[in-house]
């Protein structure tokens, strides 16, 4: 097993870079691989794991294309917060697994950036002072 390089605290999807994306997805690529050679390549599991591998590679190359637009839309922030969430999900459940790599922590990322992060709050104060429904004078 080799030691993980030290790794910097993720506040916010703003903070990712295509090197944390790669280990993240060389992390789930040595572990999903090393599952794959237990079940052999024939069956509905190998067929499940092939799966799995693919949706693991398409999740990081959606993230490094992400990454890379200079001012990303909203629906762009979003996204890279749900793909490296997705990702460290899958990740996740590796650290605990026997024979695994364990105390691997990827962090966990809720909004893009500060700004995100307030108006999320914002929102949810709105909600609180007035509820999610307006006024129908019933």
């Amino acid at each position: 097993m080799t030691t993980p390089p030290s790794e910097r605290t993720l506040i916010y999807a703003e903070d990712l870079r295509p090197e944390d994306v790669r280990a993240l997805e060389t992390f789930l690529n040595v572990q999903l691989g090393r599952v794959y050679e237990e079940v052999g390549e024939t069956g509905e599991t190998s067929f499940a794991m092939r799966s799995l591998l693919i949706l693991v590679c398409d999740s990081a190359t959606l993230l490094y294309t992400l990454l890379a637009v200079e001012r990303p839309q909203m629906w762009q922030r979003a996204a890279i917060v749900w793909e490296w969430q997705r990702l460290r999900s899958t990740a996740h459940e590796f650290n605990h697994c026997e024979g695994y790599d364990h105390d691997r922590w990827w962090n966990q990322v809720g909004h893009f950036d500060a700004s995100d992060e307030t108006a999320e709050q914002d929102r949810i104060r709105g909600f609180v002072d007035v509820g999610p429904y307006p006024e129908t004078g019933h």
